[in-house]
């Protein structure tokens, strides 16, 4: 077990050496922030996908993150290590507990002392190798920090601010050490921008990888984003773009991962980015009746926030926010920009329902620090009509369900 307990705050331990190759007198300043604070040097078996996840808009971000040192290492052998060792490993690296933990890694469970006023939000996802992702399709940074970014969208739908995480760890004996390295790397390093720290979990080992995080946060008392209150006449809006995920993908799939235009789309598959602090100041606006993260698809999604509310929606198709590039790159590789849309999944964007009276889109936009689009209006009624200039277009609630066939492609 992973025991929790006090934590250092800071780990110790020497930096581990980079091959020739990478020393700092070779490696340019931009990529040895990478290395540092990423850990993008990845294991061969998924070098090919390196060169597709730097982006010199993510720096900026990463200096304003705790300052905080996540130190490389060459690879995290279970065989040498052994289970308290990967404790201990994880314990060093991961940032130290404070504010409202008054324990973390090291004893038998987590102190936490809430702070008057507040609720707490808990939520939890796992990723399954073979279910939830594919070494063939996935670089094992990426999944270390997608396993905490789908856990901080569901955080951030319900207006929740990250306070902490558990991690539960299943890992084959045999596990890579470069991979598993890798993991720890992106996941601690997406913790740190986050402000979200470990604060202890368990291990153990098996036949596959899976790995599950359970997340905190806090919200003002009684003042949580529910699926529940939409009413009708109230708008319906999005942030962010639709069926970039899915598009990402189908590139990664198909082997076209690098084709001229691919690269965001393979990276929007790769390492979401959900809009979590959108949903803490969107609650802060006080202008939200209804929210929901949209993990397995517009339609599917948009259905149970209508299911919750007991009510119907008018959906323009128009509306559909897509990235730039995305339609004629679709358009290139035969395949349905709309339908990924729709139907595509692991976007991660905050779906939501404001009164008619509430500030507009482009205002939402500026409050929100993130493209908003308004998509159509709740009516009475049950479930979603999808219209395109003024006609009904029939289109039923797709996306992933584990115990149903898969109807669109999905990491899932």
């Amino acid at each position: 077990m992973l025991d929790l307990g006090s934590s250092t705050g800071r780990f110790s331990g020497g930096q581990a050496r980079l091959p020739a190759r990478h020393t700092a007198a070779r490696v340019p300043r931009y990529c040895r922030i990478h290395f540092r604070c990423l850990g993008l040097r990845a294991a061969r078996s998924d070098a090919h996908l390196a060169p597709l996840l730097r982006q010199p808009g993510e720096i900026s971000r990463l200096k304003r993150a705790p300052a905080a040192t996540i130190w490389l290492v060459a690879g995290l052998d279970l065989r040498k290590l052994g289970e308290l060792g990967l404790i201990e490993v994880l314990r060093r690296r991961a940032r130290g507990a404070r504010g409202v933990w008054r324990l973390g890694i090291g004893d038998d469970a987590a102190v936490l002392r809430p702070r008057p006023g507040y609720d707490l939000a808990l939520t939890t996802d796992t990723l399954v190798e073979g279910v939830h992702f594919r070494w063939e399709t996935t670089d094992a940074p990426s999944l270390g920090h997608k396993t905490l970014a789908v856990n901080l969208s569901d955080l951030g739908a319900m207006g929740a601010r990250p306070l902490g995480f558990l991690l539960d760890l299943c890992l084959p004996v045999d596990a890579s050490p470069a991979a598993l390295a890798g993991a720890v790397r992106g996941l601690l390093s997406e913790a740190q921008i986050a402000r979200c720290p470990l604060i202890g979990g368990d291990t153990s080992s098996g036949p596959i990888w899976v790995l599950s995080v359970t997340a905190l946060g806090e919200l003002p008392q009684g003042s949580a984003l529910r699926r529940d209150g939409a009413r009708p006449g109230e708008r319906l809006l999005v942030t962010g773009t639709l069926g970039g995920a899915a598009l990402g993908l189908a590139l990664l799939e198909r082997g076209q991962s690098t084709v001229a235009g691919a690269r965001p789309f393979v990276r929007r598959q790769l390492r979401p980015r959900p809009p979590y602090q959108a949903g803490a100041r969107l609650l802060r606006s006080g202008s939200a009746t209804a929210a929901i993260d949209i993990s397995d698809g517009l339609t599917s999604d948009l259905a149970q926030l209508l299911a919750a509310s007991g009510m119907g929606a008018d959906v323009q198709l128009e509306r559909l926010p897509l990235a730039r590039g995305m339609r004629s790159l679709c358009e290139r590789l035969g395949l349905d920009a709309e339908k990924l849309a729709l139907h595509g999944g692991e976007d991660y964007e905050l779906l939501f329902c404001l009164s008619p009276n509430a500030p507009s889109a482009a205002v939402l936009a500026r409050l929100l620090r993130c493209r908003v689009t308004e998509l159509g209006v709740i009516r009475a009624g049950r479930g979603a009509r999808y219209l395109r200039d003024g006609q009904t277009i029939a289109i039923s609630p797709q996306g992933f369900d584990h115990f149903k066939p898969v109807s669109v492609s999905s990491e899932k």
